[in-house]
């Protein structure tokens, strides 16, 4: 048996004895429970203490999900960190275990600055004070991964320091192990396979092997930095690479105030629905232009800096969407917010993975309904963040199931919406979103947009006109040699035979090419003189008369 086989066994043990424990405290918790609403007769109550004692258990009733939540604090930091996530996962868990995931502590003991210390110079091999001039001893922040040190450079620049806990990689290794095996078996049993624990797992394995590669977290903040160069008023920190490596990361100190903190807000004088109106508009950009966005947008991974500035720190938990899926996301947001339910429910339907079980249709009448209720109760009883949960809610119940990134979008749209109550307690979202989205959508159907496609196939298009003659005299050769024949079998129909349904896309792109042609001298840009070399007017003018004759060839075919 090699070392690392028997450090999973041991651990493995370990996590054994742990969830013994609380199958023992959850059967004496439900011999004290009364059913309903009669009292506990008294076999039932001399079972209780004889079971408790026998066990030694306390008395008492303990709810389950408090049990549940005190049982992954002791597990350690993968089942804390698996906790954070389930407690995001409404659409599969039951909403009283997900309201009590969130009180998972994530605040833990710090390392000691030895530790700390020993962590980088085995990174950088050299010792701290070639490193770093000052490097402050007391952490200003510890969580069950890494805490955080302020220092300065050697050339005096401020820094922060986030220094990754010894011996947590070996550690979170052994227990996502550990889960794939239990999630495999899980996944056997006929009703739990319904939530998918595999592949729960798996998203959660992925993502937290990234988050303890401090390089990755770097790379994010560079793609941040780059998405809103254009913005003066987002701040992104600067990573210093040469201080970085998968178990150090050093960035720039950034001075600010965070949006909890309205006291000190409002003695800055600083504008409080601005604020929250450029967080909502800088979480739309990431979600909607982007597709790449911050999944834990909470009030201690932003500041406000200066003058209504915005920064977002702690990159590491990320989403990132495929266009097809920031497309169907977008326009299920923007439908929702201008209150088209029955738009906005078909590409909800659309962010979902189906099953032969699913009920699509019994969804969308939910997700309907739950959208009136809203226009009734108002943005202040029921949020827009509430409403989008209590629709992601629904997906279970109906067998349709969200992934990993969309539930981080959510996570992201509910939370913002959250920091910006703080900072104006009459903001509304959907109005706040409202002018920007309106912009993303004329944006995406303006003829410029549309026309790219085309563009980018006009290559094509060009090459194949310039190749069609050669090919067809080549055919023409083939069938005259007796190389190529073309057998006629006629049917015994009366009906002329119709041109196909889907041969209409032939007179389509002969008129698309047409206008493509004749709207450009030069479609592809650069030098070249393209309009001369190519008569692209005779061409444009040729792809017009295929679409006409092919078009009425067609209509008289069908109505034979």
């Amino acid at each position: 048996m090699n070392l690392k086989t028997y450090s999973e066994i041991r651990r493995l043990l370990s996590v054994t004895s742990i969830l013994i424990q609380f199958a023992l405290d959850i059967l004496v918790s439900t011999l004290y429970r009364p059913r309903g609403l009669r009292k506990r007769s008294l076999s039932r109550r001399v079972l209780a203490v004889v079971v408790r004692l026998i066990l030694r258990r306390p008395a008492g009733i303990i709810r389950f999900p408090v049990r549940l939540r005190q049982t992954i604090e002791k597990l350690g930091p993968t089942y804390v960190k698996l906790g954070q996530i389930l407690s995001l996962r409404e659409d599969l868990l039951p909403r009283r275990i997900t309201y009590e995931l969130r009180n998972l502590q994530t605040k833990v003991p710090p390392i000691t600055y030895e530790e700390a210390k020993m962590v980088i110079e085995q990174e950088f091999n050299v010792p701290l004070r070639h490193i770093f001039k000052e490097f402050a001893p007391k952490p200003v922040g510890a969580a069950s991964l890494a805490q955080a040190h302020i220092a300065y450079l050697r050339n005096g620049q401020k820094v922060v320091v986030k220094v990754q806990r010894p011996g947590i990689i070996p550690i979170m290794t052994n227990d996502l192990r550990i889960m794939q095996r239990l999630a495999w078996i899980l996944q056997q049993i006929p009703y739990v396979q319904d939530f998918q624990p595999r592949k729960l797992i798996q998203e959660f394995s992925d993502y937290t092997m990234k988050e303890l590669d401090f390089n990755q977290e770097g790379k994010h903040a560079d793609i941040f930095r780059e998405n809103f160069r254009e913005q003066t008023d987002v701040i992104l920190p600067k990573i210093y690479w040469e201080y970085t490596t998968k178990k150090v990361l050093t960035l720039e100190f950034i001075e600010g105030v965070k949006p909890d903190d309205t006291e000190k807000l409002k003695k800055l004088g600083i504008n409080g629905p601005r604020v929250a109106a450029l967080g909502a508009r800088v979480v739309i950009k990431q979600l909607f232009i982007d597709g790449f966005f911050h999944g834990d947008p909470h009030p201690g991974n932003i500041f406000i800096v200066g003058n209504e500035k915005f920064c977002m720190i702690d990159l590491g938990m990320i989403g990132q969407f495929t266009p097809k899926t920031m497309n169907a996301m977008f326009l299920y947001y923007y439908y929702l917010i201008i209150r088209d339910f029955e738009t906005a429910s078909k590409y909800m339907v659309g962010l979902t993975e189906t099953t032969p079980h699913s009920d699509i249709a019994g969804f969308r009448a939910e997700i309907e309904e739950i959208g009136k209720r809203w226009i009734g109760a108002g943005f202040k009883n029921y949020s827009l963040g509430k409403l989008i949960l209590n629709s992601m809610n629904m997906g279970a119940r109906y067998k349709l199931y969200f992934n990993k990134d969309i539930m981080l979008a959510i996570k992201a749209i509910v939370t913002i919406e959250a920091v910006g109550y703080i900072l104006d307690p009459q903001m509304n979202l959907a109005k706040v979103s409202l002018p920007m989205m309106s912009e993303i959508f004329l944006g995406r159907i303006s003829p410029v947009r549309m026309a790219k496609p085309i563009l980018r196939a006009l290559p094509d298009y060009l090459d194949f006109l310039e190749q069609a003659p050669a090919t067809i005299l080549k055919t023409l050769g083939m069938v005259s040699s007796g190389k190529f024949q073309i057998e006629m079998v006629e049917k015994k129909n009366d009906k002329k035979p119709q041109e196909p349904i889907w041969k209409l896309w032939i007179p389509f792109a002969a008129l698309a090419l047409g206008i493509v042609l004749l709207s450009a001298d030069n479609p592809l840009g650069g030098d070249v003189a393209l309009g001369r070399s190519l008569h692209i007017p005779i061409l444009s003018a040729l792809s017009f008369v295929v679409a006409a004759w092919y078009s009425i060839r067609f209509w008289r075919t069908r109505r034979a």
